[in-house]
């Protein structure tokens, strides 16, 4: 199972902090992007500030944001490698938008995942599942605030996903624990966003630890 630490603060000084506290523990580190309307509060968004990073670990962005495409070329052409964007901020599951930001990653050599609120059904939008190398992120909290509780309605629709695309890399993101990772390994997921309990964690090497030992 692999852990993602997820960092969501409002300024870059924070963000620079809890980067370096975990940098090189993890293959990746998600930063979540909120621009106080698709999700509540406002965090640091700027992807220039990227380019000051020296760090072990890829850097993925969490856009939880309004029309993701606008913001999808700074992005992905700063030092991310890669970008989570929310489907629900498109107008509909045949939106044009979908391809434009594919087309986009591409351009940089990079990727795009799907990123899903907790309310959303992922059928609407099964052309996106029948592409190779899909990645997704299911939220199991509501957008936006970490230290909330896991909702287990997740693992419905992480079934009913790896049925039908059993190819698709699924992420769970939101009120994960060290309890909950049997759990989650036996549903299919591949992998987990975990920010509460690193970050509030005296320690957040062995609170990655604890992942790992699960």
């Amino acid at each position: 199972m692999e852990i993602i630490p997820a960092i969501l603060e409002p300024t870059w000084q924070e963000i620079e902090k809890k980067i370096k506290l975990v940098d090189g523990l993890t293959d990746w580190i998600q930063l979540d992007i909120c621009d106080g309307e698709f999700a509540e509060g406002k965090t640091w968004g700027n992807p220039q500030d990227l380019f000051s990073l020296q760090v072990k670990s890829k850097i993925e962005a969490h856009l939880m944001i309004k029309e993701p495409w606008i913001w999808a070329d700074k992005w992905l052409s700063s030092p991310a490698k890669r970008i989570v964007a929310h489907v629900e901020a498109f107008s509909s599951p045949e939106s044009l938008k979908f391809g434009e930001i594919a087309f986009t990653a591409q351009k940089y050599g990079k990727e795009v995942v799907w990123g899903f609120n907790i309310e959303t059904d992922w059928e609407p939008y099964k052309e996106l599942m029948q592409k190779p190398h899909v990645r997704v992120l299911f939220l199991s909290v509501v957008p936006g605030r970490q230290g909330q509780e896991f909702d287990r309605n997740v693992f419905e629709k992480i079934a009913s996903l790896k049925e039908k695309h059993p190819h698709v890399k699924i992420c769970l993101d939101g009120g994960i624990n060290p309890g909950l990772i049997d759990e989650i390994e036996k549903s299919g997921a591949d992998s987990v966003a975990v920010g509460s309990y690193v970050f509030q964690s005296s320690d957040p090497a062995k609170a990655i630890s604890e992942f790992n030992k699960g």
